[in-house]
């Protein structure tokens, strides 16, 4: 018995002594990933207005979030969308989910909405009641041969800032896509 308590002590004291002897003389070394991290943000085809992340393709002419669903545009306004998979090839569809206010129609009697993708004049379509629509106009492939497109919008008039509010008001935006065909 007194063999297997000096064996016991005489090994707990050498792995004390080991491991204290190791200390510090080892170089440590962190583990990376092995992919490094995005330096730019991987942008939506597909994009909700209440998305947190819609502020960042939101090139301009958007308000802010209101309802926690939508946003009015002012008369210009444009929208950065990732080009779908295989859009390049084959083209792709744009749609835009929107409401004309019945204010717009009351103040402006109709209004003239204009799309256009880099130098592709899209299409244009004329609201002349108040309600929600979905604008879809075809996207030449051509015009998605990059990672990333801007989408341009256009009102033939707005609502001229006023005494109640100080924005030049257009229609209300609720989200806007890009789809392959």
């Amino acid at each position: 018995m007194a063999t297997y308590k000096t064996f016991l002590a005489t090994g707990l004291m050498a792995a004390c002594i080991l491991t204290g002897a190791c200390r510090g003389k080892h170089q440590r070394t962190t583990v990376e990933n092995e992919e490094p991290a995005e330096a730019t943000p991987r942008f939506a085809s597909a994009l909700k207005m209440n998305d947190p992340a819609a502020p960042t393709q939101l090139v301009k002419g958007f308000y802010g979030l209101e309802s926690g669903t939508w946003r009015w545009t002012a008369g210009h306004f444009s929208v950065m969308l990732r080009s779908p998979l295989a859009a390049a090839q084959h083209g792709a569809t744009l749609t835009f989910n929107l409401t004309v206010p019945d204010v717009v129609i009351q103040k402006l009697g109709s209004v003239t909405l204009s799309s256009s993708v880099g130098t592709a004049k899209l299409k244009s379509e004329t609201y002349s009641k108040p309600g929600a629509y979905t604008f879809t106009a075809d996207v030449p492939a051509e015009q998605l041969s990059k990672e990333t497109v801007i989408v341009d919008f256009a009102l033939d008039k707005a609502l001229p800032p006023g005494a109640a509010d100080q924005r030049e008001l257009g229609i209300i935006a609720t989200s806007v896509a890009l789809e392959s065909k």
